[in-house]
């Protein structure tokens, strides 16, 4: 179990705030990133919220969306959601989802995010026993 740097109250007071910046999903996921970095994983941070984990991992990831992602997003033109699998990609592979996105080559953001959750499968060390 990781030591918690700041008691649960005090966190489920930040995953409040961070809960009220939902319309900014970069701003949301550098005040989650704070109870993150405070010792907190995305299903406990889900719990403080009411939301699925798998949300909060996907607002978490944007912490380490390159510049042209997080530009695209503030923009408008690319979906939090897919801006969150796109994240969790290498830059390179990020940079590649990103432009094949902008110049629409995917038939939707549901299409984009199952192929950047392929290359995602793809990018993972290969386990062998």
């Amino acid at each position: 179990m990781t030591a918690k740097l700041i008691p649960a109250s005090l966190a489920a007071a930040v995953a409040q705030e961070a809960a009220k910046h939902a319309s900014n999903p970069l701003r949301q996921s550098r005040v989650l990133g704070v109870l993150v970095h405070a010792g907190y994983g995305a299903r406990e941070i889900a719990g403080f919220t009411g939301t699925q984990w798998d949300e909060i991992d996907r607002r978490l990831a944007l912490l380490d969306l390159v510049d042209a992602g997080k530009g695209a997003l503030r923009e408008g033109l690319l979906p939090v959601d897919l801006a969150g699998c796109i994240a969790w990609l290498s830059e390179a592979n990020q940079q590649l989802m990103l432009n094949r996105w902008l110049r629409g080559e995917f038939r939707n953001a549901r299409h984009a995010e199952r192929y950047a959750l392929s290359i995602r499968e793809d990018e993972q060390p290969q386990v062998s026993f």
